[in-house]
C-alpha cells in the first residue's frame, strides 16, 4: 500500500510539472504575439514623462516578449532624479512603470556663490528644476565634479549626508549650513539673536552623537546664557565642548 501511494504521488507530481510546462509554453507563445499598446508611468515629481520615454526608447507596436524589463529599469535609473524604477509587462499590452524619485537632503553651493544642484542622502546629485524648492541646509566645500549618475566619493561627506534626514527636529532647526573643511565637517547654526550664526566643528565621524552633544550644549549654555556670544564651538573631542567666546 505504501509503495502504491508513493507511485501515485510521483505520477501526480509529474502531471503537475507537465501542466505547468504546458502553461508556461502557452504563455510564452501568447506573449510572443502581444504588442505594446500603452505605456503608463507613475511616481514622477521632477522627472518629465518625455525624458523617461526618451530613456526607454520603446514605441507602441513593439512585441511585449522582446521588451526586457531589467534593461529598461537600468535605463530609467540613469535619470539623475530617479532612485528606483520598476517595469512590468502586463498581459493587456501595457508597460507599467513605477518610479521613486530621490529626495534632497542638502543644496550645493558652488564657488560662484550660487546654488547649483541638490544632493540626496546617498551622495547622488540632482539638477535644480523650476518647481524644486526644499528647506534643506546649504552644503559647501564639495570638490567632486558634478556627475548625474555617480555619487560623491568623499566618505566624510557621504556620512554626514546619510545622517541629515535622521536628525531630531531640534538639530534640524539648528542647522543652517554644512561645510567640508580640512577639519572634517563644520556646520553653521541658524542665527541666534544679534550674535548671528555660530560655527560648530563636528569632525570626521560619529555625527549623530555630536549632534546630540550640540543639542545638550545649546539647551544648557546658549539658551540659558544669551548674553554670551560664541565665536566657535568644537565638538571633536570625546564628551567635551570646546568653545571660544567673543570678547565684549
Amino acid at each position: 500500500m505504501a509503495n502504491c501511494k508513493s507511485w501515485l504521488g510521483r505520477v501526480f507530481l509529474i502531471l503537475l510539472l507537465v501542466v505547468a510546462a504546458g502553461g508556461g509554453y502557452a504563455g510564452w507563445k501568447w506573449m510572443a504575439r502581444v504588442t505594446l499598446t500603452e505605456i503608463q508611468i507613475k511616481g514622477l515629481v521632477h522627472a518629465q514623462e518625455s525624458e523617461i520615454m526618451n530613456l526607454i526608447n520603446v514605441d507602441t507596436g513593439a512585441v511585449m516578449f522582446d521588451i526586457n524589463a531589467l534593461i529598461l529599469e537600468d535605463r530609467i535609473r540613469r535619470h539623475p532624479w530617479i532612485m528606483q524604477a520598476s517595469v512590468a509587462r502586463l498581459p493587456t499590452g501595457m508597460l507599467d512603470i513605477q518610479i521613486i524619485e530621490r529626495h534632497p537632503v542638502a543644496q550645493v553651493l558652488a564657488s560662484s556663490g550660487r546654488i547649483e544642484y541638490f544632493v540626496d542622502r546617498n551622495g547622488f546629485r540632482m539638477p535644480l528644476t523650476k518647481e524644486s524648492f526644499y528647506p534643506v541646509p546649504i552644503l559647501s566645500g564639495l570638490r567632486d565634479p558634478y556627475h548625474p549618475v555617480i555619487p560623491i566619493k568623499d566618505e566624510v561627506l557621504k556620512d554626514i549626508l546619510f545622517v541629515l534626514p535622521r536628525l531630531s527636529s531640534q538639530s534640524d532647526a539648528l542647522l543652517s549650513e554644512v561645510r567640508r573643511t580640512s577639519k572634517g565637517i563644520e556646520i553653521l547654526t541658524t542665527p541666534v539673536g544679534e550674535g548671528g550664526s555660530i560655527p560648530v566643528v563636528l569632525g570626521k565621524r560619529d555625527f549623530e552623537y555630536r549632534f546630540r552633544l550640540l543639542e545638550s550644549f545649546w539647551e544648557q549654555e546658549v539658551l540659558l546664557h544669551q548674553n554670551v556670544t560664541y565665536a566657535s564651538v568644537d565638538l571633536r573631542f570625546n564628551s567635551q565642548v570646546v568653545t571660544r567666546e567673543v570678547m565684549q
